[in-house]
């Protein structure tokens, strides 16, 4: 009898599963480049791990009755939601969405609701409801102990266990619905938490002022024309006489977010501790007067969620994409945020762009018509790309970022403007054997990075140009951003180093 007690909730647990996997976890893979048998078994196993993670959340829920009846429906109605938007939309659960989700009124919400949306939520409201008949009629509780240690064992192998199975597990449904709520708790707790003010009142000398930094990601400066690279990679660049490319800025970190608070604070190699203690230099441009903006085509992340949370604007291009969701995924969406920004009547204005860049999957940030060099990658498998379609593809990325960023700087021509470039961190491309990023490599090390200023600005501050030219052969650190951009924003500061100050002249910084 306990045998046929367990066997029938087992085949119910299973039913349930292959129901996940078929209808929610395969459109997170639907889509997915692969080249070959190889790539089609890699997708299918990595398919497998979330289904196997999924039985083990199944087997938890179904134990209790009145728990699978409380939480199987709205689960799955977020679900059925969930994948409707990823196939029609090519967009999933992010803490974006879900701020999105909160802030928006439900007139705002209700336009997003048409009648295929509603047929699959009644289908899954249905599927719910047959559900939970089967499990109060037909289904007799099974032995508790076994079963819900097996539960809690196969869910803590999939989430904390094994940390390579973890990751595809917690980005995919039906995981990536607590992960995400999870994330966005700890995102808007690090925008409230308190760090220590700057005790400088910082003074802006300049009436008007017009102030733009664009972060980008996984550029290395060996890649750019500019620098010398043998490939067109940046013809505007290179048409512009106002730009002042620095090749030599190192980095010490090769993860975005670990790299973007020491970039924006006053953090460095002696005192690393402040980019996660002190305010950036967001806070300074506010109290001198700007208004402050932060566009981004990127999610938000912990660790430099507090910095997002410093500006009086924060918006997003994308707010739906994750490294899981390889439709288009374009820099030019933030054009319209950025033109919504500089429409503003305010005499000085910080406007931070991060960019989603050169990030992995390259055929993503680019559009076909700056596909020059070929062949490109076919496969999100990496192994099943050849050196020679990475290296295309990446500096295909670079070909439409350079549009990107002289769409950037033609909307500044007229202002008293500077716009500063600096990459987050390099990118391998198969040196040493060695891809992407995040293993420690030279490739790594050395972001991309330039400044242009505006001839308004050219002429009123030609000192500040010179200084920018006899610097940039130079070799720096990326914590020379924080004093960098004050000074090029005639902010007065006590906290600006003048060795780390590339608007200055090296003499003018020596004792």
């Amino acid at each position: 009898m306990e045998y046929a007690k367990n066997w029938r909730f087992h085949l119910f647990v299973t039913a349930l599963t292959l129901f996940y996997g078929l209808a929610f976890a395969f459109s997170e893979f639907y889509g997915s480049p692969a080249s070959g048998v190889k790539d089609f078994f890699i997708l299918l196993a990595q398919w497998g791990v979330v289904v196997a993670a999924t039985y083990g959340l199944m087997l938890l829920l179904a134990l209790n009755r009145w728990v699978f009846a409380l939480l199987f429906t709205p689960m799955t109605l977020c679900c059925a939601i969930l994948t409707y938007f990823r196939y029609t939309a090519n967009i999933t659960l992010t803490p974006m969405i879900i701020e999105l989700c909160l802030v928006n009124d439900v007139r705002t919400g209700l336009t997003l609701v048409d009648l295929p949306l509603i047929v699959v939520m009644l289908a899954a409201l249905g599927i719910s409801i047959v559900s939970i008949i089967i499990r109060f009629r037909y289904i007799i509780m099974p032995s508790l102990w076994p079963n819900l240690l097996g539960g809690l064992f196969v869910v803590a192998l999939f989430n904390l266990f094994v940390p390579k199975l973890a990751r595809p597990v917690s980005g995919r449904m039906p995981y990536s619905l607590y992960y995400n709520v999870k994330r966005y708790l700890s995102e808007r707790a690090a925008i409230s938490e308190k760090r220590t003010t700057f005790a400088d009142q910082p003074v802006c000398a300049s009436d008007s002022m017009t102030v733009v930094l664009v972060i980008g990601e996984s550029l290395r400066a060996d890649h750019l024309q500019i620098n010398g690279y043998g490939r067109e990679t940046t013809p505007h660049l290179m048409r512009d006489s106002l730009v002042v490319s620095f090749p030599h800025i190192y980095t010490e970190e090769c993860f975005t977010h670990t790299s973007i608070p020491l970039m924006l604070t006053r953090a460095d190699s002696v005192h690393p501790g402040r980019a996660y203690t002190e305010p950036s230099f967001i806070s300074l441009f506010k109290q001198a007067g700007y208004r402050t903006a932060w566009l981004a085509n990127q999610g938000r992340v912990e660790s430099y969620a507090y910095f997002m949370g410093e500006c009086d604007t924060l918006a997003y291009a994308n707010s739906g994409k994750t490294s899981y969701v390889f439709g288009k995924w374009l820099d030019g969406d933030l054009l319209p945020l950025y033109d919504e920004e500089l429409g503003r009547d305010e005499p000085r204005q910080l406007i931070l762009l991060h960019s989603i860049g050169s990030h992995w999957w390259y055929e993503s940030h680019y559009t076909d018509e700056f596909r020059r060099y070929t062949p490109v990658i076919r496969s999100k498998v990496v192994s099943s790309c050849t050196d020679e379609e990475l290296v295309n593809s990446y500096d295909n990325t670079i070909l439409y970022s350079d549009l990107i960023w002289a769409s950037l700087i033609d909307r500044l021509r007229d202002r008293m403007a500077v716009l500063i470039y600096l990459s987050d961190h390099g990118e391998s491309l198969g040196e040493d054997g060695l891809y992407l990023h995040g293993v420690e490599h030279p490739t790594l090390r050395y972001p991309a990075c330039f400044v242009w200023t505006s001839e308004r600005y050219a002429r009123k501050y030609p000192e500040r140009v010179a200084a920018l030219r006899e610097n940039s052969a130079r070799h720096y650190r990326t914590d020379f951003l924080f004093h960098s951009i004050l000074s090029g924003a005639d902010i007065r500061s006590g906290y600006i180093a003048g060795d780390l100050d590339i608007f200055s002249s090296l003499t003018d910084s020596l004792p």
